[in-house]
């Protein structure tokens, strides 16, 4: 019983740390993305392409649902904590398991719609420019010719904000995974640097 109370109490400090780290720097990355996105869109009257726009815009909204998620460790960790003298309520492991697998998931799902969308954003972009650099400056552009804008650019920076945003909620849903499902028995010294 002893043994069950301190490894709550370390994987409730755990969830917590993670949690809180996971959340704060998804709650940045997502945020400028979604500023980044929601300006470019209002400034230029439209999207560089509907797909990148919607791609990138599923990817914000996953990061978004999985900075809810991150905060929910945080929650959990105050459950563990909590439960850590009754170690009878604390919540079942399998049920831990299955909400970081569905973050995994998640992470996942909304990291490949970013990439889609900066993929297809970076593809119109180089389209862009090479069909204007054949043009010669000084001539101007003509009607069925559209420059690369720096606002353009901005959805490149979106993508990349909410791969980041996504890249850090799995890692740490990874880790809090391997923390939860790994045996006492398994979990060996930790290595110091010399």
């Amino acid at each position: 019983l002893v043994q069950v109370s301190k490894r709550l109490e370390k994987t409730a400090r755990y969830f917590k740390n993670l949690g809180t780290l996971a959340f704060w720097s998804q709650l940045v990355c997502t945020t400028v993305s979604a500023g980044i996105l929601s300006f470019s869109a209002v400034a230029t009257g439209n999207a560089t392409s509907p797909f990148t726009f919607y791609a990138t815009g599923l990817g914000i909204v996953a990061a978004f649902v999985s900075v809810f998620r991150s905060f929910g460790y945080i929650r959990l960790s105050k459950t563990l904590r909590r439960t850590a003298t009754e170690p009878a309520k604390a919540p079942p492991r399998a049920a831990v398991v299955k909400n970081l697998r569905n973050s995994i998931v998640l992470s996942v799902v909304g990291m490949g719609a970013a990439v889609l969308g900066m993929q297809a954003t970076v593809g119109a972009l180089v389209a862009k420019a090479l069909t204007t650099s054949s043009v010669p400056y000084y001539q101007g552009i003509s009607a069925g010719q559209s420059p690369v804008l720096a606002l353009d650019v901005f959805l490149v920076q979106a993508s990349a904000n909410t791969i980041l945003s996504h890249f850090l909620g799995l890692s740490s849903s990874l880790e809090l995974l391997r923390s939860v499902t790994i045996s006492p028995a398994d979990a060996g010294p930790v290595p110091r640097p010399a």
